[in-house]
Formats: structure tokens, C-alpha cells, sequence
């Protein structure tokens, strides 16, 4: 089995680099003083695409006014109120219990911000909240939990946007297991599972039809599967692609913009950015790839935002503490070398609000969530904004690593 550069026990020996400590509070006025440095410094940039969901870019519907991220290392779900004028996040209530230490990765909220779903890879379980609209408050659904099964490794998430179907990775079994979601309570029925992986990890949907898509970090494919609108039960009936490169075996999260037209995912090993165009029955035709700003970077979250007209991805480099941010010149045509931006600490799951105006990152090096603006005050691609500690009392040691928004 290859190297896995996600694995818990690698990322916490990632170098920590100086990054913004995590302030109690981010005001307004904040973002009138933020700083932005150019590609000839430390970077900053964002990642998400129109409002993504822990690593992997899933849309955000509605404004996007609540976030939530997974502390790994100390098995809780922290909840924050997001200000969508200023971008700003305050923690609102004390984090909540998902499951055993070692475990919360993928986060997922339903489309109407009703639900929230934590996938524990340390205990084998789904966790379902219920969300208070205002505060976002989480309280345990009756049944609180749903098993995966055992030893699958439950890891990243992706809901369709009716909110009736819900796919997990099960990073250990190889696997993808399809759930139905009652739309009224919210509870999780375990439909089917579908093998063949080896460590499945990013997952997204096509925006318009009915394909879901899923890399494995270590053989480097990346499987299209149309699955059933009622079940959720996945076919693979297209071809899983390999990146141009046949260097790049392990990709992370995935990207897919607005249109449905162009798939974008980044190697952790490599650092590059490998294109797909996205063909007309949902199936992939490789792409030229693009050279990161380091090999050693380890992007694992990607995202798509479009602001001012121009089209950005961006990845978080979680071994660089960094953020690269390259402008999409036109389906798979990627600019290189990216702007990159930081200092961050430890960037792992990312998310772009709806309005493609903030990115946030989950670092899990520090215990933060960080905000940066696009195309902000610094007048560049990507600027650094303040940190929000993810729990009270502050815990850098919480790990932060899955982070979504809902409205």
C-alpha cells in the first residue's frame, strides 16, 4: 500500500509554520486592516468553489450563515455564526461530542441547514445533529449515530442537493456507501455499499447529473459512477481516469465547476493540479496538469470560486501552510505558477462561502479556522484575514480537519 499523506499520524508531524495566532473574536473592522502578500512571500489564499464542503467542494445553498468544523484529535463538532457581509466567525456554542478521539473528518450539512452529519473514521460511525437555525446549535437526532460498518473507516461525505441521499467514503474497507435521509427527521437509512477502492477519499457530485465521483489516493484514479436517484446505489458504468501524469497517484478532494464542465483535483505527493473535462454522460477525458509551487506542498483541500468574473482554485497545502490560488483561464486551461499566500497552519479542509467572497480553512495545527478575503482590500487574488479558535476554551491541539457551511 502506498504512502498515505492523510493519515493522522503523518499530519500531526507536519512542520508548524508561524501562522496567525487564532484571535477570541473577529470583528468587521479587522478585514479594513488585513494583509496580502504576493508569491514572492508566504501565501494566502482560499479555497471552497461557491461554498464547499470540508475537504471536497460540494455547493452551499442559501447564504452560507453557519459553519462547522471536526476536531479530530479530541472527537468534537464545533458550530460558528458567520457574518456574510464581513466574513467574520464567532463560535457560538460549546463544541459538541462526535464520537470517539481520533476520529471526525467529514462534515456535511443537508441543503436546507435542518441536518448535519460528522463521519468518525475512529469509531465506525455516522453522527446526525439536528440545527438550531439561529445559533447553530447541535443537538443529537433520537438515534444519534449509524454504524458504517466495521472496520470501513467512515471518512468524507457528499449530500445531493434535494438532501434524500447521502454517500460516504469508507477509507479502510475500500468502499462507498450510499444512505437515504428522511427529510422530516433527518435520520440516516443505510441502503448499499459499492468496493473495488483501495483509500477512497474526495468525493463530490456532478451540479447536474446524476454522477457521483470519487479519487483514491493510492491508485490515483478518479471513478465517475451514475447512481440511482431513489437509492443512492452507485454504478460504476464509466471509465475511472488517471491523471495525465502518471506520477500523480495520490489525489485528494475534488473540485467540479459551476457548469459542470471541468474537474480539478491536486496530488499530495506532487503538489500538482491534474484537469479533467467533465464529458456530456458525466464520464472524464484527462486534462493538461499544472505545477504547484512546491512538490512538497500536500494539497488536500481544493475549491472553485468565481468573483469579479474571474474564475479561481484554489489548494490548501497542508504541508506548506500555504494556500496556492490559480486563475482558471477557460475549462482546463489552470495559469501556473500560482499566487500563494500565508502564513497558515496546517490547512486541511476548506470552503468558499456562497458568495465567493470569503475562504475559510480548518487548520489543524493551531486549532483555527482562518478566513481570507478574495480579490479583497490588498486588491490581489487572495488576502489574510483574521483566525477563530474552533473551541472555547481555546485547544491548539484539537485538530481541526473537515469545515462546512450551511444557510
Amino acid at each position: 500500500m502506498q504512502r498515505n499523506r492523510l493519515s493522522s499520524s503523518r499530519r500531526t508531524t507536519l512542520k508548524n509554520v508561524i501562522r496567525l495566532i487564532p484571535s477570541v473574536v473577529i470583528m468587521a473592522a479587522i478585514l479594513n486592516t488585513v494583509s496580502c502578500r504576493n508569491n514572492n512571500g508566504l501565501l494566502p489564499q482560499v479555497s471552497g468553489g461557491g461554498g464547499s464542503s470540508t475537504p471536497t467542494a460540494v455547493p452551499t445553498a442559501g447564504t452560507g450563515a453557519l459553519a462547522f468544523v471536526t476536531n479530530f484529535n479530541d472527537g468534537k463538532v464545533s458550530s460558528f455564526r458567520r457574518n456574510t457581509t464581513t466574513g467574520a466567525l464567532t463560535l457560538t456554542n460549546p463544541q459538541v461530542t462526535a464520537g470517539a478521539n481520533n476520529g471526525p473528518r467529514g462534515v456535511v450539512a443537508s441543503p436546507n441547514g435542518n441536518f448535519l452529519y460528522v463521519a468518525n473514521l475512529g469509531d465506525e460511525k455516522i453522527y446526525e445533529f439536528s440545527v438550531n437555525q439561529t445559533t447553530g446549535a447541535l443537538t443529537p437526532l433520537p438515534t444519534p449515530s449509524i454504524s458504517n460498518g466495521n472496520a470501513t473507516q467512515p471518512d468524507e461525505l457528499a449530500i445531493n442537493r434535494a438532501g434524500t441521499l447521502l454517500w460516504v467514503t469508507g477509507r479502510q474497507a475500500g468502499t462507498v456507501t450510499a444512505y437515504t435521509v428522511n427529510g422530516s427527521t433527518g435520520q440516516l437509512t443505510r441502503k448499499s455499499s459499492i468496493g473495488g477502492f483501495h483509500t477512497p477519499f474526495g468525493i463530490t457530485l456532478h451540479p447536474n447529473l446524476a454522477v457521483l465521483y470519487v479519487s483514491d489516493t493510492a491508485t490515483g484514479l478518479i471513478q465517475p459512477m451514475s447512481y440511482n436517484t431513489k437509492t443512492g446505489a452507485l454504478a460504476k458504468n464509466f471509465v475511472a481516469m488517471h491523471s495525465s501524469d502518471v506520477n500523480a497517484n495520490t489525489p485528494a478532494a475534488i473540485a467540479i465547476d459551476a457548469a459542470g464542465a471541468s474537474l480539478f483535483i491536486a496530488d499530495q505527493t506532487i503538489g500538482e493540479v491534474s484537469t479533467f473535462a467533465i464529458n456530456s454522460n458525466g464520464s472524464l477525458t484527462q486534462g493538461p496538469t499544472f505545477a504547484n509551487i512546491s512538490t512538497s506542498t500536500v494539497p488536500v483541500g481544493v475549491g472553485i470560486a468565481v468573483n469579479t468574473g474571474i474564475e479561481y482554485l484554489f489548494t490548501a497545502n497542508q504541508g506548506g501552510s500555504s494556500v496556492s490560488s490559480f486563475i482558471v483561464n477557460g475549462g482546463t486551461n489552470v495559469i501556473s505558477p500560482p499566487v500563494v499566500a500565508g502564513p497558515y497552519n496546517g490547512p486541511t479542509g476548506l470552503v468558499v462561502d456562497p458568495q465567493s467572497a470569503f475562504v475559510y480553512t480548518a487548520d489543524k495545527n493551531d486549532g483555527t479556522v482562518s478566513q481570507s478575503m478574495i480579490k479583497g482590500t490588498c486588491v490581489t487574488q487572495i488576502c489574510v484575514g483574521p483566525t477563530v479558535p474552533t473551541e472555547s476554551p481555546a485547544n491548539p491541539v484539537s485538530g481541526p480537519f473537515g469545515i462546512t457551511l450551511a444557510p
